[in-house]
């Protein structure tokens, strides 16, 4: 987009028309003026927040201590080679990315296993690569080693019981016999007595033990540990008589004779729901998940608190080291890894690519600029008030899966929607802190493979949302869900969805093999609608807001365009590198401009239709190029993109009304003097050539507010023609921002035009 730093009327070359081509800081000033406060990047990227990262586990290389492997929930395995100064991702191999725990071959440490939501995975290559080892139905909550034989694995999992392998995970058989309960969250080895086991089960079954390899248990006698549930059992390395675990809602319990009697020992702790914990040397630490960490000594008469430099209080996983007691590491729910070297006195955040989050999906509430943020692998759910400069998390969404959609109510100003991938869609009352789904009793909604969702203009509670089985609707805020399939293939899998409000409504919907579907009675019956798709993956879909037959298509294969209601499509991919497009949005503010975001390569926008496409700014400022979504919010003149190293922010995009990009370049012009205007204005504009020109006139809620022209203009040059201020009614314009476009032979051209007060 080309800049300029006055406003000049200048003779073009070769032609000798005259071009009015306005200043960037005339209208930057103008942006500042009339958008409220500019928070975001002002005409450069800025922001890569939320930062986060859900650690369940954490293990060391006992013979190179600087690296270190972590299993995150969503986002697969963690490596660092350097002591957790930096990161590197390792989840491509993974049929399953949410990891729960790890377990490393002390001898040969490149070998190494995890546990995830649905089997055990094992990595030869320092946790590189990966290749399934054991499918499960549950979740693998633990995998512990033989001490002496390390061909002897144990795996609990959280509801079909114990595995146990002899022949280093080869193959894996059930140990259940005698357990009460079959949701196992730990096993821990006696260091002495190897063949000396406990379990930690879940609620009812407390800590279970056996004498013989798990070949049979029993419930321990005590009631202290044999009711409530157990999150971890740990062993003291140094008197493995000493044995503690954490509950879940009965804080730290203790034996001292190998397992037969327990006591409570929580003088100090002002929580009980405990996660982790880590026994080494003198220091016992214990992680909850709502009130950080706890130290005492072997007396363990007294817990201490030590969240110096803890942000994140809801702590999963603990590691210590043995080679140095005074450096241990936490795992938290949605903080990352903390990292001391005083015993608890300090952490220390650490990121290095570790807390880079994905913005799957975006969306803004216009009414409060608030932008709402669905990050992928694992993420959750983020708000922001500010324009992406802080977060706010959501700490009742109990979904971990990635969300690929995200919508807030029209009319109620408290209610979001957003679709969590394999679980539904959840719904919030209280803008995003707290969640429920509200389809769990009714189970309505037939697939949960949900990604993208699409709310009814002014109407609450109604939205689409596109499944893993093909589209559905709701018209009571989620509490049930109606499909419509009907005519479409078998497991249509959507993957973008677009509605065009009406009375029927008329619908799209794009799946990841057949392309485009259309259903022009509110999703009573679809159609394809595919001729001249290059690309049957489609991300997403985009109607314009001002010419309904206009729709716009992000494949595999770029971006295409339609002008007939999908009828036929043609390329729209002038000026976009090669790649998958992702996202499209359109400022309904300002509706000539329109934004695609290039997997690998960015943010593109155009001024023209999608005919053609420039990167927008400075590239080289966002966060990350692998941008996934977009959202804009017109009146502050904000662009968001969410990307692989979270959400970034773009302020003034509209700053120049681009007029002439080289001298091959079409001569058109537009322009408004006065403005700010306080009882009209003069429009001023020129062209290159005969032909049909409209100036239209907008609201900021892309409403049409008065048709100024709409006929054949038989001579080039410059025209101007007056604005009296008043809408198509005859009624006086209030203040405010409106926007004026032009159509002409040159292609499309918009401006702001501001009415203040008199």
């Amino acid at each position: 987009m080309p800049r300029h730093d006055r406003v000049s009327l200048s003779r073009s070359r070769p032609t000798g028309s005259w071009v009015l081509s306005f200043g960037l800081s005339a209208l930057s000033a103008l942006c500042l003026a009339t958008a409220g406060p500019v928070l975001a990047g002002n005409q450069a990227w800025s922001g890569s927040g939320p930062r986060a990262k859900s650690i369940q586990a954490i293990v060391a290389d006992p013979l190179n201590p600087s690296r270190i492997w972590a299993a995150t929930l969503g986002a697969g395995v963690y490596r660092s080679l350097d002591g957790g100064a930096t990161w590197a991702a390792y989840r491509d191999s993974l049929k399953n990315t949410f990891v729960r725990c790890l377990a490393v071959n002390p001898i040969h440490p490149d070998s190494l296993f995890c546990g995830t939501n649905d089997g055990i995975f094992l990595s030869t290559d320092g946790g590189v690569t990966w290749r399934e080892n054991l499918a499960t139905l549950w979740s693998v909550r633990s995998i512990t080693m033989h001490p002496v034989r390390r061909s002897i694995l144990y795996a609990s999992t959280y509801g079909s019981g114990i595995y146990k392998s002899f022949n280093g995970g080869g193959s894996w058989g059930t140990i259940n016999l005698g357990l009460v309960n079959t949701k196992v969250r730990d096993v821990a080895i006696n260091p002495a007595h190897p063949e000396t086991l406990f379990a930690a089960t879940g609620t009812g079954g407390g800590v279970h033990f056996s004498f013989n390899g798990g070949g049979s248990w029993t419930q321990v006698a005590d009631t202290t540990a044999g009711v409530g549930a157990v999150e971890q059992i740990r062993f003291d390395l140094l008197d493995p008589t000493r044995i503690y675990a954490a509950m879940l809602d009965r804080g730290v319990i203790r034996s001292t004779d190998g397992g037969v009697n327990w006591l409570r020992i929580n003088r100090g702790l002002t929580s009980f729901r405990c996660r982790s914990l880590a026994v080494i040397d003198s220091l016992r630490y214990v992680g909850t998940d709502n009130a950080g960490i706890w130290f005492t000594t072997l007396s363990d008469t007294l817990w201490h608190q030590v969240n110096t430099g803890l942000t994140d209080p809801d702590v999963e996983g603990l590691l210590a080291a043995p080679a140095n007691p005074s450096t241990a590491w936490a795992g938290t729910d949605w903080g990352g890894i903390y990292r001391t070297d005083d015993r608890g006195g300090n952490w220390r955040q650490l990121d290095g690519g570790l807390l880079n989050t994905s913005g799957f999906s975006l969306a803004v509430r216009p009414s409060s600029h608030e932008l709402y943020a669905g990050m992928g692998f694992g993420d959750r759910f983020w708000r922001s008030g500010d324009q992406a400069n802080t977060w706010i998390h959501a700490v009742g969404l109990f979904s971990h899966n990635s969300e690929h959609g995200v919508a807030a109510d029209p009319v109620n100003s408290q209610t979001v929607y957003l679709a969590a991938y394999g679980q539904g869609v959840y719904r919030s009352d209280d803008n995003g802190l707290s969640w429920f789904n509200p389809d769990s009793v009714g189970h309505t909604l037939r697939n949960l493979f949900v990604r993208r969702l699409v709310a009814w203009p002014g109407q609450s509670g109604h939205l689409y949302v596109g499944s893993g089985g093909g589209v559905y609707e709701t018209t009571d805020g989620g509490f049930t869900w109606r499909p419509d399939t009907l005519g479409m293939p078998p497991s249509f899998s959507v993957r973008a969805l677009a509605l065009v409000p009406g009375s029927p409504a008329t619908l799209y919907a794009g799946s990841d093999s057949s392309g485009v579907y259309r259903s022009i009675d509110g999703g009573l019956s679809w159609v394809p609608r595919n001729s001249g798709l290059a690309s049957l993956f489609l991300h997403d879909l985009l109607v314009d807001s001002v010419r309904s037959l206009m729709v716009y298509a992000a494949t595999d294969s770029g971006v295409f365009r339609s002008g007939n209601n999908g009828d036929t499509w043609t390329p729209a991919r002038n000026g976009l590198p090669k790649g998958e497009v992702r996202a499209l949005v359109q400022d309904l503010a300002h509706p000539t401009a329109i934004f695609c975001a290039v997997f690998g390569a960015g943010v593109f926008e155009s001024h023209d239709g999608a005919v053609s496409w420039t990167p927008v700014f400075n590239q080289a400022g966002l966060s990350n190029l692998n941008v996934r979504s977009l959202a804009v919010d017109g009146s502050l003149l904000t662009l968001y993109a969410g990307t692989d190293a979270g959400v970034s922010a773009l302020s003034n995009y509209l700053n120049v009304t681009a007029v002439r990009e080289s001298d091959s370049a079409p001569l058109a012009a537009l322009g408004a003097r006065p403005t700010p205007a306080r009882s009209g204005t003069r429009v001023v504009y020129s062209l290159s050539r005969p032909g049909l020109v409209s100036i239209v006139l907008y609201n900021v809620l892309g409403q049409r507010v008065r048709t100024l022209l709409n006929r054949r203009m038989e001579s080039p040059g410059p025209h101007s023609l007056p604005w009296d201020g008043r809408d198509q009614n005859g009624s006086t314009a209030s203040s405010g921002v409106y926007f004026l476009r032009m159509e002409s032979p040159d292609g499309i051209r918009g401006i702001k035009v501001v009415v203040v007060p008199e």
